[in-house]
């Protein structure tokens, strides 16, 4: 398919994946760079009029020549190409077998393709770009060095259905690229008419534009009239504060604009929404090319909903939250309302992300604690697990894969207060580890508080995370520094599984560290009160009696406590009774974010320069997008994959702790580089949950591969 300087719209639909199959819809409005203002107004109001025949709940996408969505470029395989032409012209017919005098195409994008006419000479190359250039019956394909072999295999595709398109397969395809002869060379930069090699220069031809706040999530009320009036709201974003008769704007650094429109708003103005869009651009003064979304009120996108802190979505029929449970726990869904919610707590409350299993934790585990020199402590942590919450693990955990092969996965755990010493100290016992396995190991950073499933099985569900350094001779303390007077801790026990994802976390002394579904531990000079959470379960229960053994030993005496029948003592030592809590429990909080957000692969670039630059690619990504000498990011909302391809150039390699925090530090999500779950993998090393979230995965893919040498000489053996 192609797309002319003009407008085009174009509708896709998919079942929601639920019982009912219902289906959710996606309209694109695309904007060519020649079209007019008033094609622009028709363009909006002809998806409005789709919008109506299709319930009025479809999502609507504003798309710009050079600066699509992945999703719409997945609608345009191998490659999206500009023509010149529109409706005005009787949109040009392509003949078919005529040959060109002459046209230089320039392609741009990797794993997302666009395809341009430029001026055919030579002040149109760059190092950077693709090209392909047609002369009469001849096509040479030009191809930068360090392309990768992912972009290179489509510029042949594209190159060969040129041919079959508009050549009738009569035509002769010259392959250029960094192991070409300077013959080859020459026969282009003839056929082109000037130019050489050595005079392809750096592309500048990159359209970019500065926010006020380039990581920065804005969101507005927006007061309908003749001006535009809009009231900034505040952080934290909830679903609540939208409202069914108004209009809000979600401005966002990474995907675009978001209008959202309530079930209640003038009708009028849900036609004319595009209005209100530009008059927003031009106030803030940016580009014309920026992406605009709208969302009604009851159909919003999963995109959308995870810039809020809360957004109440977890529903009897989630088809998501069915998949993960049956995922997790076989048979343990039966498809009730109460067992659904059930579910949805059992998810949340289990981990901070459950999806990364190698296996169940029967392998060995070596524990260093970060260092100048690393220190080896797993003798002493052999009963009683300990880390402490201002230093920084690296725990080597050696394992069988499912192929009986020897395995190996580093955790670098991070505690909350640990300084940038601690860090570097832990960066440096993984990458020793490392070296001495000859990179066959997967990395997975996991901060304080987002200790995942896997990471505590390994603890057998002992795991305790305390106060306390080295320095100290980790001394036993609290977080007021009150312990040697009143003897006070407070520790929170939480978990699903006796001897798996159950841990004992030590946190502040005060009755706001208190959730109703979580199990405490509140240590005195006296006596031990165990406080049992209203909506805590039975295992956290007799999980938290082993904890007090471990933590305090068997000599003061136990009290359980239900929740809403504390002593007035109880309270005197927390500092007072709580204030009762606005937002929802911590689990619903995190079964949220696991059911709204879809995965996400992101195809990363490091230039000579040591510039890293990244590509989203469409939704309906496969295995096959991977390429060997890549490196993608798989972000589930949960954790975030770096996959690294076995044949990746040094400078990959050395910008990998750079290329996560980029890719952070900009999406105006609430995550950061210290908070964030990576798991780092190796071509051929990725777990079953890892090749789960592709639609099939194939073990020998890469070995069975045609390679580029191969795909260049057959393309060339097809020469007429």
């Amino acid at each position: 398919m192609y797309c002319f300087f003009n407008f085009l719209i174009f509708q896709s639909q998919q079942t929601s994946g639920a019982d009912n199959s219902t289906l959710s819809h996606d309209v694109h409005f695309w904007l060519g760079n020649q079209t007019t203002q008033d094609k622009k107004g028709a363009a909006a109001i002809l998806t409005v009029t789709l919008d109506d025949q299709l319930g009025g709940k479809a999502v609507h996408h504003r798309e710009v020549q050079g600066h699509e969505t992945s999703k719409f470029l997945g609608y345009f395989r191998p490659a999206i190409r500009y023509l010149v032409g529109g409706n005005e012209s009787g949109f040009n017919e392509v003949e078919t077998n005529a040959g060109v005098e002459k046209r230089l195409l320039k392609l741009s994008g990797c794993d997302n393709m666009r395809i341009e006419e430029v001026p055919p000479e030579a002040s149109s190359l760059t190092r950077d770009h693709c090209f392909i250039l047609e002369v009469d019956h001849d096509i040479f394909v030009l191809v930068p060095e360090g392309a990768k072999a992912t972009q290179k295999r489509k510029i042949i595709s594209v190159a060969n259905k040129l041919r079959d398109d508009y050549h009738n397969g009569r035509a002769t395809i010259e392959i250029i690229d960094e192991f070409s002869p300077n013959d080859d060379y020459g026969l282009f930069f003839e056929a082109l008419g000037s130019g050489s090699k050595d005079e392809l220069i750096d592309d500048e031809d990159i359209q970019t534009f500065t926010r006020t706040s380039a990581s920065t999530v804005y969101f507005y009320k927006v007061v309908v009239g003749d001006e535009l009036e809009l009231e900034e709201l505040n952080k934290p974003f909830k679903q609540k504060q939208l409202s069914s008769e108004d209009v809000f704007i979600l401005d966002t650094p990474c995907s675009g604009i978001y209008i959202w429109l309530g079930n209640d708003v003038d009708e009028d103005i849900k036609k004319n929404y595009n209005d209100i869009v530009q008059k927003f651009l031009e106030d803030k003064e940016y580009p014309s090319w920026m992406h605009v979304t709208r969302l009604v009120e009851g159909a919003e996108s999963s995109a959308f909903k995870q810039y809020f802190h809360n957004w109440d979505s977890v529903m009897p029929s989630s088809s998501s939250v069915r998949s993960i449970a049956s995922d997790i726990e076989s048979g343990y869904f039966s498809g009730d309302a109460d067992d659904s919610n059930a579910v949805a707590k059992f998810i949340g409350k289990s981990a901070a992300a459950r999806s990364y299993m190698p296996d169940q934790g029967a392998g060995s585990l070596t524990i260093f604690r970060a260092a100048e020199e690393a220190e080896d402590i797993t003798e002493s942590q052999a009963d009683a697990p300990k880390l402490y919450q201002s230093e920084v693990y690296a725990v080597r955990y050696d394992y069988k894969d499912e192929n009986d092969e020897n395995a190996t996965v580093v955790y670098l755990w991070i505690g909350k207060d640990a300084d940038d010493d601690a860090k570097l100290g832990g960066v440096k016992a993984v990458s020793a580890i490392e070296e001495e396995l000859e990179g066959n190991v997967t990395v997975v950073k996991i901060p304080q508080g987002k200790e995942i499933r896997h990471f505590l099985n390994i603890f057998k569900g002992q795991l305790m995370i305390l106060c306390g350094d080295k320095d100290n001779e980790y001394k036993t303390e609290n977080f007021k520094k009150t312990f040697d007077d009143d003897s006070v801790r407070l520790f929170r026990v939480e978990g699903t599984k006796l001897g798996g994802d159950m841990r004992a976390t030590q946190v502040e002394e005060t009755s706001s560290s208190l959730e109703d579904d979580d199990v405490f531990i509140l240590e005195t000079a006296e006596q031990v009160y165990l406080r049992i959470g209203k909506e805590s379960n039975d295992k956290e229960q007799e999980a938290a009696k082993g904890f007090v053994s471990l933590l305090i030993g068997d000599e003061k005496k136990v009290t359980e406590v239900q929740e809403g029948e504390e002593p007035e003592e109880f309270w005197e030592l927390l500092g007072g009774a709580p204030d009762e809590k606005e937002d929802p429990s911590r689990w619903k909080l995190n079964v949220n974010r696991r059911v709204t957000t879809p995965p996400t692969l992101t195809a990363v670039t490091v230039t000579a320069s040591k510039k890293i630059k990244f590509e989203e690619l469409p939704p309906d990504f496969s295995q096959t997008d991977l390429s060997d000498d890549g490196a993608y990011v798989l972000d589930n909302g949960e954790e975030l994959y770096l996959w690294l391809g076995t044949n990746i150039p040094d400078r990959v390699k050395a910008a990998r702790l750079d290329i996560i925090t980029k890719y952070i530090e900009d999406d105006g999500l609430e995550r950061t580089v210290d908070s964030a779950i990576v798991v780092t993998l190796k071509q051929g090393k990725e777990p079953s949950t890892f090749k789960k979230m592709f639609p099939s995965w194939e073990d020998d893919l890469w070995k069975n591969q045609t390679s580029y040498d191969d795909i260049k000489n057959e393309t060339k053996a097809n020469n007429s």
